[in-house]
């Protein structure tokens, strides 16, 4: 190795490691990613104090679709011209009270319509349905279950005859209102298949609380539109649930009346208040297909002077599955079987002394997990349809299961 060779290692290679070292130092001070400079942005100005910081859009027109409605609106003139256009697809209520003279007419579209009171409360006056759609005919009906709806959220519905009347839907949910002093019914549907009827308070009505029921009516006869059978436009399999009637004083109809319609089901329901006809009553008279009616968790805190639970059965089959009743009448019996069909009669925790039930002849029963009281079929059950006879037993099944 050459002296000129060897000094240029001992020379070079210090400045190399040092170059390499400076190069280190810079990458670790660029940490974060500066951008290349582009042109330069005119600065927006300082926001005045209280401003948003960017100018708003110019509001948009409604759309067809999503109405809102106000306080003071010509509300049945907006529903009218809503149910010509077809088109709606949200009713919202701005809150506060509204007062209507004349029926809201509900749109059908043929899909989902929803209406939401966001707390508003509803003042009608005289006997006019407040929410109402009713098909002409049977074939018109077949049209109008394509549309169903989700009414909700209103504070009250005060007034008028009947809070809403529909005929013809499938799957509408109706929710979180309270109805006051309607005159016929707070809610009467026909032909509504599978609908939801849920966290519902009716207060003071004069007649009917809620009301399920088919296009033929089966004490007259009449049809609610031509082309109606009791088996071709019922309210089958709907549901009921965390819903109370309270009556007021004078009040003659039925807290939740079901009639000619299968698979409906009554759950943590509450019938209560002042002295009415009956709390719930179950029709399926003339209808072969009225097979099923159920109430689960049911609270009867009066004594309606027909009776209690009243069923008319045709070949139906009628379970109780959970009943607590405070109060018993001599007068009239806490459960009424007007003819016989098939019935069954789960977890009654309490039968208070004085109680009765008013039974058929021959009905089909089972009882299980009652109170023993409800056992005592000799003391308690009166033959309502040959009065003075013992009731026929034979179809009696009683289970061994006893609750004190």
């Amino acid at each position: 190795m050459s002296v000129r060779f060897f000094y240029f290692i001992l020379v070079a290679l210090p400045l190399t490691v040092a170059a390499c070292a400076g190069m280190s130092l810079h990458k670790d001070a660029q940490s974060e990613f500066e951008p290349e400079p582009g042109p330069k942005e005119t600065a927006l100005p300082a926001d005045p104090p209280g401003e948003v910081p960017f100018p708003e859009k110019e509001p948009t027109k409604e759309s067809p679709h999503d109405i809102t409605v106000r306080p003071g609106d010509d509300l049945p003139a907006i529903f009218r011209g809503l149910t010509r256009e077809g088109k709606v697809q949200r009713i919202r209520f701005t809150p506060g009270t509204y007062t209507v003279r004349d029926t809201l007419h509900l749109p059908r579209t043929g899909s989902l319509v929803i209406i939401d009171g966001q707390g508003a409360v509803i003042r009608a006056s005289g006997g006019i349905p407040v929410f109402y759609s009713l098909p002409a005919n049977q074939e018109e009906a077949m049209v109008y279950n394509k549309t169903r709806y989700l009414i909700e959220n209103f504070g009250r519905i005060e007034g008028g005859g009947k809070g809403i009347f529909i005929g013809s839907s499938f799957n509408t949910v109706i929710r979180n209102i309270e109805f006051v002093s309607q005159r016929e019914a707070a809610v009467d549907l026909v032909f509504c298949l599978m609908t939801s009827l849920e966290h519902i308070l009716v207060t003071n009505p004069f007649h009917d609380g809620f009301v399920l029921r088919s296009g033929v009516n089966s004490d007259t006869r009449e049809n609610a539109w031509p082309g109606t059978s009791y088996n071709n436009s019922q309210c089958n399999h709907s549901v009921l649930r965390s819903c109370r009637v309270y009556n007021r004083k004078g009040t003659e109809g039925t807290s939740f009346k079901v009639l000619q319609s299968t698979g409906v089901r009554l759950v943590d329901c509450i019938s209560e208040g002042w002295v009415n006809a009956r709390a719930v009553f179950f029709d399926a008279d003339r209808c072969t297909t009225a097979k099923f009616f159920a109430i689960e968790n049911f609270h009867l805190e009066h004594a309606p002077y027909e009776g209690g639970l009243v069923f008319r059965s045709f070949g139906s089959t009628v379970e109780v599955d959970g009943l607590f009743t405070q109060i018993a009448s001599k007068e009239s019996p806490t459960i009424w079987l007007m003819n016989n069909g098939n019935y069954v009669f789960k977890n009654i925790p309490w039968w208070p002394e004085g109680a009765w039930v008013n039974s058929s002849h021959s009905p089909s029963v089972v009882i299980q997990h009652c109170t023993n009281r409800f056992y005592r079929i000799a003391d308690l059950w009166r033959n309502g349809e040959r009065p003075g006879q013992p009731i026929f037993r034979e179809y009696f099944r009683t289970s061994a299961d006893l609750v004190r």
